[in-house]
């Protein structure tokens, strides 16, 4: 499938006088300081299985993906496999030290992996390992160092066992930073280009510049990183100077980047992302539980309009449950149907509900995408379909969803590495935690089966067509529906160049400059 390329969004190139227009608050006394901004808090604690999110550039993993997701070396130069996938060499690069000075080497990487499969299933603010580590290593019989290398055994084999990997799940640290527990002992210590320096949890993150870093010196010594939820407030702190920059999944609402965009004093860069916003439905209890009503629901919705209006063209219209972002492995004859007199046929043979459809939102994502308005058009649509609705907003939605007290749940979702198997492993698959625990109940054995078949066919043109099947199950069965694609807005001033962000919306901090 053809893919987009980053679009960037030039500022007018107007004078590029900053004095008294709320342009960079960079002063001869903070000359190298870079103020940032972000919807989240980007470092978790000493109990997260990785302390800091992968865009601060403190932890480097052994793979990462381009914007493609396609895996590319990071910590690891190169990988190869042998006995059809059971066994995977990775090779390090040279001459890498961690933040502490220890060297980088293969017995370190050995004991980041072991504690991985010690610590899960283990939650997380940014990637969870709830799954188990299974769905990173597969079956794995054993990891060795081998001088430079390092060698996983599995039992069975793993298709892309590098696109498993890449991002969170081949995080590495030194593993002096670890506590006997798993926890970290202290602050996390990697070998990105920063270091964690100080952190005020729900306020700011403060970075230095690692002084052992292998790689060039990055530009800025100090990068502060502000949690600013509101989306509004973010805008304004952006405009008035006090930051230099917004990052970070849902750095601008879809409503803001025209307006952003035209004032000469920034640059927006916008870039598809794995990002895809989805309705999940509730298939415990009625009405969802019958296939009919799921289907009513899915033809009364407007996924154009939603993607062109409420996401202000940031969005493309969802259909196959993997978006293009994934390359031939999303399926192009997956529609996106939209017929309400259908819907409402429907509604009236299977029986209009007695009590109205509770459409579930997150409190935090609102500060991140329009979801209360697109729910109010959900609930619209649904209505006119013959189903009654009403908008919950919620603060911990796990709890709410895990009791069971929803219907129809808005949320967006991605990947933490280059494998679509992340995403039917542990959202669908019968024994999936999201599946069981949020009260899916989709239960599938053609579904099972497809999934562990593509996770060890090794061939890519089989492992396209099994990936393809499985997304026309779920097209049919509906347990979950893509709403839109998501590309991911970020902004900085026209003072800061070097902005590129992968498909897993991760931007090089390292790779930011003065000027652009």
């Amino acid at each position: 499938m053809r893919r987009r390329a980053a679009i960037v969004v030039p500022a007018m190139l107007l004078g590029m006088v900053l004095s008294g227009c709320g342009g960079s608050p960079e002063t001869p006394q903070d000359a190298g300081l870079l103020t940032l901004a972000a919807p989240r808090d980007l470092v978790a604690g000493p109990q997260d299985p990785y302390f800091t999110h992968q865009t601060l550039r403190v932890w480097e993993p052994l793979v990462s993906v381009d914007d493609r997701l396609r895996p590319v070396p990071a910590l690891a130069t190169a990988w190869e496999s042998a006995d059809g996938g059971r066994r995977w060499t990775f090779t390090l690069r040279e001459g890498v030290r961690f933040s502490d000075g220890s060297a980088l080497n293969a017995e370190a990487v050995v004991a980041n992996v072991q504690r991985f499969l010690r610590i899960a299933p283990r939650q997380s603010a940014f990637f969870s390992l709830d799954a188990g580590m299974e769905a990173a290593y597969g079956q794995l019989e054993e990891v060795r160092a081998d001088g430079g290398r390092v060698t996983f055994e599995l039992r069975r084999p793993v298709a892309d066992l590098p696109g498993r990997l890449a991002g969170f799940y081949s995080m590495i640290q030194s593993p002096k930073a670890f506590a006997a527990s798993g926890d970290f002992a202290g602050n996390p210590v990697g070998t990105g280009p920063y270091t964690l320096t100080r952190w005020t949890k729900g306020q700011q993150a403060e970075l230095a510049a690692n002084p052992h870093y292998y790689g060039a010196a990055p530009a800025y010594k100090k990068i502060v990183v502000k949690v600013i939820p509101d989306a509004n407030a973010r805008v304004a702190a952006l405009r008035a100077g006090e930051v230099d920059g917004l990052i970070d999944k849902g750095a601008l609402l879809s409503g803001q980047v025209a307006a952003v965009a035209a004032d000469s004093r920034f640059r927006v860069v916008r870039s598809p992302s794995v990002l895809t916003h989805y309705l999940t439905f509730n298939g415990s209890r009625e009405p969802f539980s019958d296939p009919r009503l799921r289907e009513a629901a899915e033809l009364a919705i407007d996924r154009r309009t939603i993607a062109d209006k409420l996401l202000a063209g940031t969005a493309k219209t969802g259909a196959a449950f993997l978006s293009p972002v994934f390359g031939e492995l999303s399926d192009p004859t997956v529609a996106a149907a939209y017929d309400p007199a259908k819907a409402r046929a429907l509604v009236d043979a299977a029986g209009r509900p007695a009590a109205p459809v509770t459409i579930l939102i997150s409190s935090a994502e609102t500060g991140q995408f329009p979801y209360t308005d697109i729910a109010e058009v959900l609930r619209a649509a649904f209505e006119q379909a013959g189903l009654p609705a009403k908008v919950t907003v919620a603060e911990a939605t796990k709890a709410v969803m895990e009791a069971g007290d929803y219907d129809v749940f808005l949320s967006a979702y991605s990947v933490p590495n280059g494998d679509a198997d992340y995403l039917f492993r542990r959202f669908l698959r019968s024994d999936a935690a999201w599946n069981v625990d949020r009260k899916l109940r989709y239960r599938s054995k053609e579904f099972d089966t497809l999934v562990d078949q593509a996770a060890t066919e090794t061939d890519q043109a089989g492992r396209r067509d099994l990936y393809r099947r499985l997304q026309r199950l779920l097209a049919a069965d509906r347990p979950m529906i893509p709403l839109a694609y998501q590309d991911n807005p970020v902004v900085t001033t026209t003072e800061v160049g070097g902005v590129v962000q992968n498909a897993a919306y991760v931007i090089d901090l390292g790779k930011l400059t003065p000027s652009g």
